[in-house]
């Protein structure tokens, strides 16, 4: 979270609160550089109306979790259905998408929160390969 901000004139307080903000808008750059434009639509407004303060990266990554329905069970649920349904083609690229799709559906369901059951998982992704 921001830190408050120095009311002494305390440089290196104030050094301190400004490399905070400078690393939280890199941050917030990373998470919001290749949305598209509905999705930035959804985002916070730049300051908050009841504090002035810019919004800050958690903001901005809890809207696009809610905008995408990351913290739905139902939906963690159904990817993991999903994922441990789809098989492999026989195509010569199929295997190295089959794995990214994989790979990335790992990673959207790890960061929903969801558990694993990683032996069931690691069979269920073998037996899909060809």
């Amino acid at each position: 979270y921001p830190p408050v901000s120095p009311h002494v004139a305390d440089s290196q307080s104030w050094s301190l609160y400004l490399t905070w903000w400078r690393e939280d808008a890199f941050a917030a750059h990373v998470l919001t550089a290749r949305l598209t434009q509905n999705i930035l639509a959804f985002l916070p407004d730049h300051h908050d109306r009841h504090t002035g303060l810019p919004r800050t990266s958690r903001a901005i990554l809890s809207a696009i979790k809610k905008f995408c329905n990351m913290d739905n069970p139902v939906n963690a649920s159904a990817l993991k259905e999903a994922l441990f349904a789809r098989t492999c083609g026989t195509l010569p690229n199929s295997v190295s998408s089959f794995c990214e799709t994989w790979r990335s559906d790992i990673g959207s369901l790890r960061s929903m929160g969801y558990s694993f059951d990683w032996p069931d998982a690691i069979i269920s992704f073998l037996a899909q390969l060809p």
